[in-house]
């Protein structure tokens, strides 16, 4: 693991550290065969978080100093699967609101904690190390600000 000297970097570090666990524990709560409805609901709220903040912020502030900074290619890339992993989580946070013992849920579950996992290893290897490149204190500043009050 690299160790982030920008703080905007560490905090979304923390959150994909966080985002791992949670669905970690899903997918092996589902293993089972009896998954907990509580850590279901939880997953899916922490999912609502992540697509409505994380992605969005993402989305607004860092995508087009990445692309400008010559990233187009790894932006697009996320971006693309901003919009799918935004999909399936609509339709997991939908049915986990009507019924969070819905068999479909399963199968979605656990598509949405690989495409997760894959999508976290791809900004933690690519996106993160780029932003350390990229930003200034300034910048840094800026950011971790605007992140933290939104």
């Amino acid at each position: 693991m690299m160790e982030f000297k920008r703080h905007i970097n560490r905090r979304l570090h923390e959150e994909h550290l966080a985002t791992l666990a949670l669905w970690n524990k899903l997918e092996v709560s589902f293993a089972t065969g009896k998954p907990d409805p509580a850590l279901v609901r939880s997953a899916a709220a922490a999912l609502a978080g992540e697509i409505d903040r994380h992605f969005a912020f993402e989305e607004a502030q860092l995508f087009p100093r990445l692309t400008t900074g010559g990233e187009g290619d790894m932006v697009e890339l996320l971006a693309e699967e901003h919009v799918v992993i935004r999909t399936a989580a609509k339709s997991f946070i939908a049915l986990v609101k009507a019924d969070p013992a819905d068999p479909k849920i399963r199968p979605l579950a656990l598509e949405l904690a690989e495409r997760l996992a894959s999508h976290v290893e791809k900004e933690e290897m690519s996106m993160l190390p780029a932003l350390e490149d990229l930003l200034d204190e300034s910048a840094d500043e800026e950011l971790t600000s605007q992140y933290v009050t939104s």
